[in-house]
């Protein structure tokens, strides 16, 4: 007898079908059984008693539910929460609760560690451990959830521990989960995939017309910088990279996000921002500038207020949309595998 599937491990149509195909119930009990779970955050098989006690009695020995456990908070003086979320082989992943104006964003890991090596990220600089499951993407929402109370999450950023597009299959299947009316239910506008630029798998979102926005981190307008800050770039450079994005924006229709982190003296200079300019022309996009978090050994430095200003209104001078991006959580671990690093140094 196969062992119990995970429901949590299964986007809605597969629970459907698992129900229907492996367990022999009547079509609509395993959607019935995914709104369930997914829409109404039900965990408790036991508890889903607008199920007929048929069902229940075949669903309880065929499925498990599982769960992740926040093992600890540190909450910012401006509201954000850091979560450090403990999987069931000890592995840790990060995520952050941002409050803003009539939102609140969960950003979500998706893998643990990273093999990117961006020099400006904690987690690039401790490897690759293993890629997220479906479920432990999912129990990211349900914990968080279980900690916002009453404040709806509004907002999914795949942008926490990880490369999102590395983990593909899973990334898209839980895109598929957060957007489906009997899962999570996220509009598709406020379900983001952040990624540091692999070219080819930005062309297969398209491709595979995944229901969510994207947002690319650049961080840079000339190769020799950007294979400096971000190795990625030595095996998809600028030109590439832009390349795919226009192929993106023009297949799917929408506007990419470029994510443009400042850092002192090494890419906010005039020369910066007028190649910015040229290499985002006729693309449909728009910029999020964000000051550089610092962190305990950082190579580079905060930029300060004057310089972002003027980076800032030469793009507005040439009809760039931009947003500056206002740093939260800086008085916590709010980079990127902050705390994780933490824990993991602790002594035992």
């Amino acid at each position: 007898m196969p062992p119990p599937a995970d429901l949590k491990d299964l986007t809605p149509a597969e629970i459907e079908q698992y129900c229907s195909l492996t367990l022999g119930l009547r079509p609509g009990a395993g959607s019935r059984t995914a709104a369930l779970l997914y829409r109404h955050r039900i965990e408790d098989l036991g508890s889903m008693t607008s199920l007929s006690r048929r069902i229940r009695e075949v669903l309880t020995p065929s499925c498990t539910i599982s769960r992740i456990v926040v093992e600890r908070i540190e909450e910012s003086s401006d509201g954000t929460r850091k979560l450090l979320y403990r999987l069931h082989d000890g592995n840790a992943v990060e995520g952050v609760l941002i409050p803003g104006r009539d939102r609140l964003t969960l950003c979500i890991s998706t893998q643990v560690g990273c093999a990117s090596g961006c020099l400006f990220c904690l987690t690039g600089g401790a490897g690759l451990v293993r890629n997220l499951s479906h479920a432990e993407i999912v129990n990211q929402v349900f914990a968080a959830t279980a900690l916002a109370g009453p404040d709806r999450i509004s907002n999914l950023v795949l942008m926490g521990t990880g490369e999102p597009l590395s983990n593909y299959d899973r990334v898209r299947r839980f895109i598929t989960t957060a957007t489906d009316h009997s899962g999570l239910a996220f509009s598709t506008k406020r379900v983001t995939i952040s990624t540091c630029g692999l070219a080819p798998m930005i062309e297969r979102l398209a491709d595979d017309d995944v229901p969510a926005s994207l947002a690319v981190s650049l961080n840079a307008t000339t190769d020799e910088v950007r294979d400096r800050i971000m190795p990625v770039n030595k095996v998809y450079p600028i030109e590439q990279l832009i390349g795919s994005l226009r192929y993106y924006a023009a297949k799917s229709g929408r506007t990419v996000t470029i994510e443009y982190v400042l850092f002192k003296g090494v890419n906010d200079s005039l020369e910066d921002a007028h190649r910015l300019i040229r290499l985002l022309k006729d693309l449909p996009s728009m910029v999020n500038l964000l000051l550089f978090n610092p962190f305990p050994g950082a190579p580079f430095d905060r930029p300060d207020a004057e310089s972002v200003a003027v980076f800032r209104d030469v793009l507005v001078r040439n009809k760039i949309i931009v947003v500056v991006r206002r740093s939260r959580g800086r008085d916590i671990s709010a980079a990127c595998g902050q705390l994780r690093a933490r824990q993991q140094a602790a002594p035992k």
